[in-house]
């Protein structure tokens, strides 16, 4: 059976990641992701004999007109790809493309929206076949395998599918992967490795999963739509071996590891990190954290492993924002946390969110101002979107704050909600503001500069241009 995973091009001709909780476009610090999960989903398909291909659209610069062209030459049996929210009108869309070019062709979609809006997504696009909800690995393979042994969908956990009668159907959840281990390691030869470089340094780098789930209630995010809320560790030893897999296999020492919270457990982080240091593994790695899950000594062996960056996810300053999204820790820790990850020679980046419920104009400029005053390397500004499967959605439903707003607008550069304590034009111009304030000053220009890599500068000009053009 040939099977054609995608990652979609965006109509709009953004550069899209879709990876679980993560939607977002390309810029100059958000390099693009190596799609993890379609090649956890290709290798699993690839154990089964079958014949895979993947498809990155936006990394390989691969249009909608050029995907019909693939199309028409690979004739796939069954076509899986990614979706994002910004993007799901579009990533719907694609089903009638494939469709078009091959009638007989079977269609799936995945992600967080497709989840949550399963229904919804299948009655609005009649050229969809399925929709897989939650971590997707295991129900596509299911899938697969009741195509190929001629039997119906119905003992395929996790799937809403159209019957022969075109009736839509919603199968009991599927059960999240208790034993991780039990994955096999990427197999990164499905995608161009070169396609997938640091921001700033130009270095190809990929991407290890140690864990999945997170027990954190934060009410913005929607990574318990795709993972759950119950903590899943790999083994260490799992973990060292895929490091040296890809070492040996892909030539590759920069490593993502891309987790809820990868912090979250100390006791793991710490081992992982002594066996990095005891197995002499050279790499260079970063990972995202909460202020509240760190200490002195798990970062200095996390910098001693090869650690040289960590993403904090800091969202406000302001302490009533912070409890009414359900993220309670002050502003003590996150200048306490900032601080002990530069004394242990790791830079720190922050993620701030304006605009979230109880959101002023003054706790937006205060935040500015807060945020100036830690010792971040870079940060990130988001205005606040309710994602469809985090709670925020349900609030913002509930409280009447989204109305008649697309999900194209659903973008984190955008303010879709209309709080009765700010309003969406106050969000986008206190965001662009902070942007502007925190990389007009000298030492974080600086520290850019420390980092680029020559081969890297055509691809920063070009991000440069147009994250200045987003600005004005």
């Amino acid at each position: 059976m040939k099977i054609l995973l995608l990652n979609p091009p965006d109509e709009k001709g953004g550069l899209f990641i879709r990876e679980g909780r993560c939607t977002q476009q390309e810029g100059i610090w958000a390099a693009l992701w190596p799609p993890i999960s379609l090649v956890n989903i290709g290798t699993l398909l690839k154990e089964k004999k079958q014949d895979v291909k993947i498809i990155d659209c936006p990394a390989e610069r691969i249009s909608l007109k050029k995907l019909k062209q693939v199309i028409k030459s690979y004739q796939p049996d069954v076509v899986v790809w990614s979706t994002g929210t910004p993007t799901i009108e579009s990533d719907l869309n694609l089903a009638k493309l494939i469709k078009d070019v091959k009638p007989s062709v079977k269609t799936a979609v995945f992600g967080t929206h497709v989840t949550v809006l399963d229904k919804e997504c299948m009655e609005r696009n009649p050229y969809l076949d399925v929709a897989v909800r939650n971590e997707p690995e295991y129900t596509i393979k299911e899938w697969i395998d009741a195509i190929i042994n001629k039997k119906g969908c119905e003992n395929v956990m996790g799937l809403t599918y159209r019957d022969k009668d075109g009736k839509i159907t919603r199968n009991p959840p599927g059960k999240y992967i208790s034993n991780l281990d039990e994955l096999p390691f990427p197999d990164w030869s499905l995608v161009n490795t070169n396609s997938y470089r640091l921001p700033l340094k130009g270095d190809c780098y990929l991407m290890i999963a140690p864990l999945r789930g997170c027990p954190f209630p934060c009410t913005f995010c929607t990574c318990q739509t795709y993972y759950g809320n119950k903590l899943r560790l790999r083994s260490v030893s799992s973990i060292i071996c895929e490091i040296r897999y890809d070492i040996q296999e892909f030539g590759v020492n920069n490593f993502f590891f891309w987790a809820e919270t990868f912090t979250i457990n100390q006791k793991f982080v710490k081992e992982l990190c002594k066996e990095i240091i005891l197995n002499d593994l050279d790499i260079k790695w970063t990972c995202n954290s909460r202020i509240d899950t760190v200490d002195r000594e798990m970062l200095a062996l996390m910098s001693e492993s090869g650690c040289w960056m960590i993403s904090y996810g800091i969202e406000s300053i302001n302490s009533k924002i912070l409890e009414a999204v359900k993220k309670n820790f002050s502003y003590e820790q996150i200048s306490e946390a900032v601080r002990l990850t530069k004394h242990n020679g790791i830079m720190a980046a922050g993620h701030i969110i304006f605009g979230l419920p109880g959101e002023t104009v003054e706790s937006a400029k205060m935040t500015i101002k807060k945020v100036k005053e830690l010792d971040l390397d870079f940060a990130q500004f988001y205005c606040a979107v309710p994602f469809p499967g985090s709670e925020l959605y349900n609030t913002a439903l509930n409280k009447g704050w989204i109305k008649g707003q697309g999900f194209e607008s659903f973008r984190q550069e955008k303010a879709v909600m209309s709080l009765p304590t700010i309003t969406t034009d106050q969000v986008v111009k206190i965001r662009k503001q902070a942007i502007k304030e925190f990389y007009g000053r000298f030492i974080v220009i600086k520290n850019i500069i420390r980092l680029i890599k020559p081969r890297a500068f055509g691809s920063i000009a070009s991000s440069f241009f147009k994250f200045v053009k987003g600005l004005v």
